[in-house]
């Protein structure tokens, strides 16, 4: 989408000026807005989007407000612009309820409003319905988004708020590149019985534009299966109930490490993480070499780059390769899939002794926590972090916490509010309320901060 941004003088101009006050123009109401926008900070703004609306291109439009593209301080955001003939006298209730969405997690970030503007973060992104229609879409892709949203459903009526829109949920949920979430809040309510999980459920999944699509991708029970768990939702909106319906329908597996999770969705700061997450989904690998060496491929890299070359290092072989299979392999071979030579050698290293069979991992097993890193961290390119998630994945311990893992850091430093990332003293000194299960609040800090492909 082409971003061309103009200074906010252009809505003096014709057909500008019919966004800003949408549907009828004033000339006095122009420039009062005008002067609104300079006050709040908004300096620029781009008629861009999917939507068109007296010849200029916008992102939504609703029986509130028009929404277009922004500039305050430099940051591009999401402006909406209170219609004229808005039921609403200003937009201070949509701000509160954004507020409110945004303590779960839920919505775009709230910025700063005024009686006629709306200023919240932009997401770029598309309607699920125009998402979920492309054929790159993958079924697994569709099961993700469609778990995240109905997690958010389920937040929110937990919270005792009801969006009021989510029928036509097509319409209401933004999928991005890096973030998916339900938005617009106008019709919002705490003052009504929250109907959010069942009305988005029957809007996803029976009888509707986006139901027909969302079938094409993934197998789905039968539509009487669907009703009978919404209908036990609805007499029970609990916890339990709800995720029958996300298990039910295949959008997620049952969790591991229920007894553990349990106690950790105490915790004030965790809690919270869990519920938006659900279940511990974490991935045991049973094979020692396989978790050894995609933990190598993983050090020092992006998470992206990471998983990008551990898929081509798979394509090499019909599954994952024995140690003999690494080390038949020539270094060429390894090196086009993105390996440096430096992994190479760690990599084949390891290799090279489980052939030799001076690696005993049974033995091993069968260590505590600090002996196994302390026999492991021996072998060349396998230091702390590498063997504790060996011991997290492959032995299944429960409370490991890997104080130099860069994802954990952030996670600690904003579950706590902390202004820079915090050193490893201060890392056990936060994690010690999760002891003895800091493996499963790794795994759902991991998650929180998007990262996706550990565990």
């Amino acid at each position: 989408m082409t971003q061309r941004f103009q200074q906010i003088s252009i809505f003096e101009e014709e057909p500008y000026n019919k966004i800003l006050c949408f549907p009828k123009v004033k000339e006095s109401e122009v420039k009062k807005r005008l002067n609104e926008l300079k006050k709040i900070g908004v300096t620029h703004v781009s008629f861009t989007g999917p939507l068109q609306i007296e010849k200029c291109h916008i992102l939504g439009k609703g029986y509130v407000g028009m929404v277009v593209l922004a500039k305050k301080n430099n940051e591009i955001v999401a402006l909406k612009i209170r219609r004229i003939d808005s039921p609403r006298e200003n937009m201070s209730n949509e701000a509160k309820l954004l507020q409110i969405v945004n303590k779960l997690d839920i919505g775009p970030k709230f910025i700063k409003n005024s009686k006629n503007f709306l200023v919240m973060e932009y997401i770029d992104g598309e309607k699920i319905i125009d998402w979920a229609k492309k054929t790159e879409t993958k079924s697994q892709e569709v099961r993700s988004v469609l778990n995240n949203v109905l997690r958010e459903c389920y937040l929110l009526d937990d919270a005792g708020l009801d969006h009021g829109e989510l029928s036509t949920i097509d319409k209401h949920v933004i999928v991005g590149k890096n973030k998916n979430t339900i938005i617009d809040f106008e019709s919002s309510s705490t003052n009504r019985k929250p109907s959010n999980v069942t009305g988005a459920t029957q809007g996803i999944l029976i009888g509707t534009g986006l139901a027909k699509i969302i079938q094409k991708k993934i197998k789905l029970p039968p539509k009487e299966t669907i009703i009978n768990l919404i209908r036990q939702y609805k007499k029970n909106p609990n916890l339990e109930n709800f995720e029958k319906i996300t298990i039910g329908l295949k959008l997620q597996t049952p969790g591991r490490f229920e007894k553990e999770v349990s106690l950790l969705r105490s915790d004030k700061k965790l809690g919270p993480l869990i519920r938006r997450i659900g279940p511990c989904s974490m991935r045991i690998t049973k094979n020692p070499f396989q978790t050894l060496v995609e933990a190598i491929i993983y050090q020092q890299l992006s998470e992206a780059s990471a998983t990008a070359i551990t898929k081509r290092f798979l394509k090499l072989y019909k599954k994952f390769p024995t140690p003999r299979q690494v080390n038949n392999t020539t270094d060429k071979k390894l090196k086009d899939i993105g390996l440096s030579g430096t992994k190479i050698n760690y990599i084949k290293g390891l290799s090279k002794l489980i052939i030799q069979k001076k690696i005993d991992f049974k033995k091993i097993a069968k260590l505590n926590d600090q002996q196994v890193i302390e026999e492991l961290t021996k072998i060349k390119g396998i230091g702390n972090w590498t063997t504790q998630i060996y011991l997290m994945f492959c032995l299944q311990r429960k409370d490991v916490f890997p104080v130099g893992d860069l994802g954990i850091q952030k996670g600690i430093r904003d579950l706590f509010s902390l202004k820079e990332l915090p050193d490893p003293k201060t890392m056990e000194k936060f994690s010690a309320r999760w002891k003895p299960n800091r493996s499963i609040a790794c795994w759902y800090i991991w998650k929180s901060q998007r990262i996706n492909s550990i565990g």
